[in-house]
This record gives C-alpha cells, sequence and structure tokens, in this order.
C-alpha cells in the first residue's frame, strides 16, 4: 500500500515537474506570439478595411484568436501567481481554470466556427463566383458571426449559473499534524459535473465535430471543383491549338494554375492544423469517460497535464493565421511592410 502511494507521489511530482519546467515556458511563449501576430493582423486587415463579407469574417477570426491569446495568457499569469503565493486565501489556479479557462475554451470553439465560414464562403467563391457576392454579404456576415458568439456563450453560460467559486475548508500540512484553513476555490458539485458531462456531449465533442467535418467537406468540394475547372479551361484552350502541339497540353491538360495550388494548399493548411488541435481535445474528453473519477476531480494533476498540452495545439492553431494571411494575401503582404517597414 505504501508502495503504491509513493508511485503515485512520484508521478504526482513528476507531471508537476514537467509542467513547470517545460510545458509553462512553452504555451507561455507561443501565446505571447499569437497576442503580437493577431494584433498585427487586426492592424493590418483594419488598414486595408473592413469592406466586405470575407474582410468581415478574417477580422473577426483575427479577433477571436486574439481573445483566445489573451484568455490563455491571463490562465498563466494566475498559474504562476498561484505557485509563488501558496498560502494566498483565494485558489488562484481554480480562478484560472474555472474563471477564466471556461471562456477561453468558448472561443477557441467560435475560432473554429468562424474558420469553417469562411472557408464556406471560399468554397461557394469557386463552385458559384457569380453568386457569391449576392450570397454573402458584409451585413450577412456580421450577423453570422455575432449568431455563432450567441450561440457558443448560450452552451456555456449555464456552467457558471449552476457553479461558482466559493469558500471551502482545506487541509494543509502533513499527516501528523494536518490544519484547515479557508480556501476561495472551486469544488466540485454533482450538479456540475452532470452539466458539464452534457456539455461535453453537445458543445465540447458535437459542434466541435461539425465544424471540422464542415471545414473537410468545403476544402475537397472546393479542391475537386477547381480540378473540374481547369480541366474544362485546359481542354478550350487545346481546341485552339494545331495538332503538332497535341502531346504537351494533353500531359498539362488538368494542371492547376499556381493560383489555385496555393489556395488549396492554404485550405488543406487550415483543414489539417484545426484537426490536430481537436485530436489532443478529444483524447482528453475520452479520457474523462474512460477514467473513472476523473470528472469529480480526481487525477488532477495528470487532467491538468492533458489540458495543457490541448491547449498548447490550440495556441498553434490560433497564432497560424497570420502566415495564412502572408502566403495567400498579396495587398497583406504589401501593406504590412508599408505599415512597419516603410517598404515601397
Amino acid at each position: 500500500m505504501g508502495q503504491v502511494e509513493s508511485m503515485n507521489d512520484l508521478s504526482d511530482d513528476l507531471l508537476n515537474t514537467l509542467r513547470v519546467a517545460l510545458v509553462f515556458p512553452v504555451n507561455i511563449t507561443f501565446t505571447l506570439l499569437g497576442l503580437v501576430a493577431n494584433i498585427l493582423n487586426m492592424v493590418v486587415l483594419a488598414r486595408l478595411g473592413v469592406t466586405n463579407s470575407m474582410s468581415v469574417g478574417v477580422f473577426s477570426l483575427s479577433f477571436t484568436d486574439f481573445l483566445v491569446s489573451f484568455l490563455q495568457l491571463l490562465m498563466y499569469v494566475f498559474y504562476v501567481l498561484g505557485r509563488a503565493f501558496p498560502d494566498y486565501e483565494v485558489d488562484l489556479a481554480a480562478v484560472a481554470s474555472f474563471g477564466v479557462g471556461w471562456l477561453r475554451y468558448v472561443c477557441f470553439f467560435i475560432s473554429s466556427w468562424i474558420t469553417t465560414f469562411i472557408s464556406l464562403e471560399k468554397c461557394v467563391c469557386v463552385v458559384q463566383p457569380f453568386k457569391v457576392r449576392q450570397i454573402f454579404t458584409k451585413h450577412r456576415c456580421l450577423v453570422a458571426v455575432l449568431l455563432i458568439y450567441l450561440i457558443h456563450i448560450s452552451f456555456i453560460a449555464p456552467i457558471y449559473a449552476v457553479q461558482k467559486l466559493e469558500w471551502a475548508s482545506m487541509l494543509q500540512g502533513n499527516e501528523s499534524s494536518p490544519s484547515a484553513r479557508r480556501v476561495f476555490t472551486f469544488v466540485y458539485s454533482e450538479s456540475f459535473v452532470a452539466l458539464e458531462t452534457i456539455i461535453n456531449n453537445i458543445y465540447a465533442v458535437g459542434l466541435a465535430v461539425t465544424s471540422q467535418w464542415l471545414l473537410i467537406l468545403c476544402t475537397v468540394w472546393m479542391t475537386f471543383s477547381l480540378k473540374a475547372s481547369s480541366r474544362i479551361r485546359h481542354r478550350k484552350d487545346y481546341y485552339t491549338l494545331v495538332s503538332g502541339q497535341r502531346k504537351f497540353f494533353e500531359s498539362s491538360a488538368s494542371s492547376l494554375s499556381s493560383r489555385e495550388r496555393k489556395l488549396i494548399r492554404v485550405a488543406l493548411g487550415l483543414g489539417i492544423v484545426l484537426t490536430l488541435s481537436n485530436i489532443p481535445r478529444y483524447a482528453v474528453v475520452a479520457a474523462y469517460y474512460g477514467i473513472a473519477g476523473m470528472s469529480q476531480g480526481a487525477y488532477k494533476n495528470l487532467s491538468d497535464f492533458m489540458w495543457d498540452i490541448t491547449d498548447f495545439f490550440s495556441i498553434i492553431n490560433c497564432s497560424s493565421n497570420f502566415l495564412v494571411y502572408w502566403m495567400l494575401n498579396i495587398n497583406f503582404r504589401k501593406t504590412f511592410r508599408c505599415m512597419f517597414f516603410d517598404y515601397k
């Protein structure tokens, strides 16, 4: 029995050491990079002007990713302060995970759905190029973004209504001379566990999987449409040529233009990044179902470590859009260089 307890203590110590020495510094570094990247995105996009539906969607995505990065950094500030002042009467780690963590969680899923909405518009641009301006207007895009925010907030609001931070007695000291003190912290309740299970099923899994599959379907549809239009375009070009050039143009009849290939690569990149950022999240949710007691607060160190890994991929997802805009949008590159490097 004593050997099992010592092994558990060793595992907890190892997880704590990994979090403090490795996970926290890496995550904080990428969070700061994400903050800077999204601030630059918003500044450049505002300079370009929010004049159509696509610019509204892209600016909304940058703003939401900024919120994710900011809330993530705020969580780490609370964690660091909690470790620096362990005897403080407010459990700062609980404030971080409950008070800030759920909001960050919501903003990440809002970001995923805005990404899906942007991909849907890109798909319609390819499939129905003459109708896209009538379907996706600036006003409709703004309404869609506001609805995405409203729906996600309505899913998470019951969490704060059912469960709150409260004063509780916590034991400290060693087994021979334990002592209790009052701490303002988060205490698991049956109603919270039941509600969290429902939200994980419908919100964290159902809505997340739906947005991801919609993104994949839009990407596949757009890719096939681009290839089909490319074949038609090259076939028309072929009929204008003499027979002596037949072999060369048959070999390139299905090739895509550089702009089309870049559009597909960017769309695939968005889908891959979003998928990779969601896989660890699904693993954590599965662990909550598969490991008895984890949803009630057991194995807290393991749970925190798994969420740290998930947070890392979420940060990468919310920080990578700057590279996407830089690769795809020539005006974004030119405006950025003019604003920050006086490039003419």
